[in-house]
């Protein structure tokens, strides 16, 4: 089982990157209930409808990693059975300082080939991560979603 995983690198600091990922997903990703500023705050999404997701900040270490925990996951879709399929998976973003800027490794551990979402979550985050926050960090602006 292999976690769905990809990476950009931007031309800025790694403190400048984690802040677009701790503060400023609505930016690139989508609105959040509040940023994530210390380990154990926590925020809920949506895509508009009735899905929605809770995230708790499992590890916040600036500039170089981040770890968020999905701890409600409510997915409603005619291709899922299971609501719940996201909970328990954490996103994981790690920061890495290059001479073109930072290079941000994302992984959603527990997305895999083998559950239900597989094909539509890693179509969402190749549009989220490879195109959006990569437009967001280059200063072209992101194209989060916008419901």
């Amino acid at each position: 089982m292999s976690d769905y995983r990809s990476s950009i690198i931007c031309p800025v600091s790694p403190s400048r990157a984690y802040h677009a990922i701790t503060e400023e997903m609505d930016q690139w990703w989508t609105p959040m209930s509040a940023p994530f500023r210390k380990t154990g705050d926590r925020a809920k999404t949506d895509f508009g409808g009735e899905s929605y997701w809770v995230f708790e900040a499992r590890s916040l270490n600036e500039p170089s990693l981040i770890e968020l925990d999905c701890v409600e996951s409510h997915m409603i879709s005619d291709a899922l059975d299971d609501p719940e399929e996201w909970r328990g998976t954490k996103l994981v973003f790690e920061f890495v300082e290059h001479k073109d800027g930072t290079e941000i490794v994302f992984t959603h551990i527990g997305l895999t080939p083998q559950i239900a979402c597989y094909e539509i979550c890693k179509n969402g985050w190749d549009h989220y991560i490879l195109t959006s926050l990569k437009n967001y960090l280059d200063g072209n602006g992101g194209t989060p979603n916008s419901y």
